[in-house]
């Protein structure tokens, strides 16, 4: 007897369940798993096209994005790619924010239909919801300012090590033979000392490249000593952006500004700590016990906010609350006074329409449809009360202002001056800066020697003719035109070119991996300068930028792919410029 009752109960409660009259979302899933279930796509297309929720929680929405793209996933791998593309796009409807790695799997659903050409449209939509959302633009933003000072970071140790090879015997010979040409052991420690000493006080490598700088400095020609003072400007002002940078991270990190990211990801605190917080965060609880199904308590935390404190999501609220509570006249008040504040707010013209026409009075309808002439355009669409979701730049005001209601100038001053002032490359400068100063003083033999232009020996810069820098025997092989050198003059020029071919090929081989990296050997170090900062900061922006987001969201955005293209059209353009300025290129 007992089954027979209940046979008919579960078929009633399925046929309830699949009745056009249910409207709640979460109802329409099940119809969709159902049809899924017995193979009926028409039906399973059809309810999904129905599928509504706007009015469901943040934290819904989101656990009904993930079983959407289960769905979608499922049908991908069967090969269906309409419908599920059908899936991916109403996850973007629902709520796009969310959802922005949907058009990667859109993409290559287009991809399998044979459409080689990227969809620029996917891509730019994609991208505006990332500069958007505040967890993906911080990634953006960060990556920038930290590759930005790495890049000019590296650029400095290049250049350095560029000059390190171009002059660094010269000025070991100079510093330890000297002007009366005798090897000195004392001068030779001496030399070990100002070199090595920043590894017994400091334990890193990283003043090394300011410290060759400032002692080599005599040597460097007019073009060299611009390069590298345009480079260490650029630096300063770089490490100036990373201060910034780094406000924010510290920003970011403060306990305050955590709990303000669990609020607006829907936590809920106890009184004894909510009453604490501020009135903006007071709001955001408020929501979050809302969107959990406390109305009362959520109206004590509103009320617990003042009169004097006005916003459109605390009107937004109370107006939603007294909809709920039946009390339709006092709900169409609050969003009234939401709208007062911003009235293209598109949440709360929505609800409004929604409370007036519970209010089932067309002549108070036409009253407002005078102030407010979208709302009559919205009768026929609303269906329920939309749930609003905070807008992002709610976590980055609050960042910026270090977690405060309001922005304090010198919290500000200081973090960024405390940021900038202990960061190393201050110091190093400065060991620079003492090299330049000092070291010429102490060691006047410094800067008088070059190389020969021929072979490469070492002579001093005094004993040669202004118009030639040859040594001596290069000077009888090349510019006294007497037979008897001539035999000697093709052996050493052979041997010249052996040698000038050999650093040509290493040259070269290193400008695989660092493009443009041979202007340095041509004279257009300001050219490598430029090209480098190009290149370097778009490869890095992609390949750290694409880490972040492979690593924290699994999935990298379509626009550093174009990025990582650009960066390769960049790698070639700069080393075809390089050869075709290098008369020794292919």
């Amino acid at each position: 007897m007992a089954k027979k009752i209940i046979m008919p109960l579960i078929v009633l409660a399925l046929l309830a369940s699949l009745s056009p009259a249910a409207t709640n979302p979460w109802g329409d899933l099940k119809k969709i798993y159902f049809y899924d279930s017995i193979s009926n796509l028409g039906e399973v297309k059809k309810n999904l096209e129905k599928l509504n929720a706007q009015t469901l929680p943040h934290s819904e929405k989101i656990e009904l994005l993930n079983k959407l793209e289960e769905l979608g996933d499922r049908y991908y791998q069967k090969g269906d790619y309409t419908l599920a593309a059908t899936f991916f796009n109403k996850i973007l409807n629902v709520s796009p924010q969310d959802a922005w790695p949907m058009y990667n799997k859109l993409e290559k659903i287009s991809r399998r239909r044979g459409n080689f050409l990227w969809n620029f449209n996917y891509i730019g939509r994609q991208f505006g919801l990332l500069t958007r959302g505040f967890n993906s633009s911080f990634i953006l933003l960060n990556s920038f300012f930290n590759i930005l000072l790495f890049s000019g970071l590296l650029l400095f140790y290049l250049l350095t090590a560029v000059m390190v090879i171009k002059y660094f015997k010269l000025a070991a010979h100079d510093f330890i033979i000297g002007s009366n040409s005798r090897f000195k052991i004392s001068k030779l420690l001496l030399l070990l000392l100002l070199l090595l000493w920043p590894l017994a006080l400091m334990g890193g490598w990283g003043f090394y490249p300011f410290l060759f700088c400032g002692f080599l400095w005599d040597y460097f020609n007019h073009d060299d000593k611009v390069n590298i003072k345009r480079i260490v400007a650029i630096l300063l002002v770089l490490v100036f952006l990373h201060s910034l940078g780094q406000y924010l991270e510290k920003s970011l990190q403060t306990p305050r500004f955590q709990t303000i990211q669990k609020i607006y990801a829907g936590q809920l605190f106890p009184e004894s700590t909510y009453k604490r917080f501020d009135n903006e965060m007071k709001i955001m609880q408020a929501y979050a016990y809302y969107n959990r199904n406390h109305a009362n308590e959520a109206l004590d935390i509103l009320q617990a906010t003042g009169n004097n404190y006005n916003s459109t999501l605390k009107f937004n609220l109370l107006g939603n609350i007294y909809y709920e509570k039946g009390n339709v006249p006092q709900s169409i008040q609050y969003y009234r006074q939401s709208l007062s504040l911003d009235n293209q707010n598109q949440s709360t013209l929505k609800n409004f329409t929604m409370a007036l026409l519970k209010n089932n009075d067309p002549k108070l309808f036409l009253f407002y449809s005078k102030s407010y002439p979208q709302i009559q355009g919205l009768k026929d669409k609303v269906t329920g009360l939309q749930k609003t979701k905070f807008p992002e730049k709610i976590l980055w005001n609050r960042l910026l202002k270090f977690s405060w209601q309001n922005f304090h100038i010198w919290n500000f001053l200081e973090i960024v001056a405390i940021e900038f002032v202990k960061f190393p490359v201050l110091l190093a400068i400065l060991i620079m800066a003492v090299y330049i100063t000092l070291l010429k003083r102490f060691s006047p033999a410094l800067g008088q020697s070059t190389f020969c232009s021929k072979c490469a020996r070492i002579i001093k810069k005094l004993s040669v003719e202004q118009a030639h820098a040859l040594c001596e025997g290069c000077y009888q092989l090349f510019l006294i035109k007497d037979p008897i050198f001539l035999d000697a003059k093709i052996l050493m020029e052979k041997d010249i070119n052996r040698q000038f071919h050999l650093k040509k090929s290493l040259i070269l081989l290193v400008s695989l991996v660092i493009p443009g990296f041979s202007l340095n050997f041509e004279d257009k170090s300001k050219a490598f300068t430029f090209l480098f900062m190009l290149f370097f900061n778009v490869f890095g922006f992609f390949l750290f930028t694409a880490l972040a987001f492979k690593s924290i969201f699994g999935t990298i955005p379509m626009f550093l792919n174009i990025i990582g293209i650009t960066a390769i059209v960049l790698y070639l353009a700069i080393n075809a410029y390089a050869l075709k300025g290098n008369h020794n290129g292919f």
